[in-house]
């Protein structure tokens, strides 16, 4: 015959269980042989106690378990999304940057190239030499 219990929670959850079927029958047997002495009533309180108390133990150990596996799971998704997000927006500065860049050199050409047109004379240093750049000095 095949075994077909296959244990999915820890030790203290199925002990559990057998200390409340052990108390149940217990008070079974106390049911049919007189047994409900103040002594007989603490054994079968303190099994039925220490048969749950395992068993609530065990179960929020188990809840908190798979609690903390979604919420691991939930972060390394936050995680790689965030990362995502850096990306892009690291991608988007980049480009901008290198817009305003690319920008800036347009406009510093066409200031250069406004400066130097034949109605306006090339700027002169104190000893009347043109300045280092100047592209019309005759």
């Amino acid at each position: 015959m095949k075994n077909k219990f296959k244990p999915t929670r820890d030790g203290n959850y199925y002990f559990g269980l057998v200390l409340l079927v052990v108390a149940s029958a217990s008070i079974i047997w106390a049911f049919f042989f007189d047994g409900f002495e103040p002594k007989d009533f603490l054994a079968y309180f303190l099994i039925y106690a220490w048969g749950f108390a395992l068993l609530l133990k065990s179960d929020s150990e188990y809840r908190l378990k798979r609690l903390e596996e979604a919420v691991t799971v939930l972060q390394n998704r936050l995680d790689r999304l965030e990362a995502g997000f850096t990306q892009e927006a690291e991608a988007q500065n980049g480009a901008s940057m290198q817009g305003e860049r690319i920008t800036a050199e347009v406009e510093t050409e066409k200031a250069i190239a406004e400066e130097n047109t034949p109605d306006r004379p090339a700027e002169q240093n104190e000893e009347g030499e043109q300045k280092v750049g100047d592209s019309c000095g005759k």
